[in-house]
């Protein structure tokens, strides 16, 4: 039987929490799906990153990937974020806590590029 998956991808649940994910503290490659509130995370992108926690070796202690509403975006007053929210999905990347790229849409092969991209050696 293969070995038990951890949740791949997790609610960003206060500022706290978003300030350390994007701090240089966080070694990790953080993916961020920041979606409209009315329409919620990217459903479509789950098989994706299934896919990835089970191709990238090590995967749990180089990648974090969280889903993070406009809405929060606002309340916590993030500049890099001051864009007009949008019907479609942003995938923005952080990596020792600069903001690296980002994807607009559900373009899952421009996203599993960008992962590869950045993604940080196993420590």
């Amino acid at each position: 039987m293969p070995p038990k998956t951890q949740q791949v991808v997790s609610v960003i649940k206060d500022e706290e929490m978003f300030l350390n994910l994007i701090s240089s503290e966080n070694k990790k490659l953080v993916l961020l799906d920041v979606h409209p509130d009315w329409c919620g995370p990217c459903e479509m992108m789950h098989p994706t990153y299934k896919t990835l926690q089970t191709s990238i070796d090590d995967f749990e202690k180089r990648v974090d990937i969280y889903t993070l509403g406009y809405s929060k975006i606002v309340t916590y007053k993030h500049d890099k974020f001051n864009r007009e929210p949008t019907s479609k999905p942003r995938f923005v990347f952080y990596q020792d806590g600069r903001l690296v790229d980002e994807v607009q849409g559900a373009d899952i092969p421009a996203i599993i590029e960008r992962v590869y991209k950045y993604l940080p050696m196993v420590y």
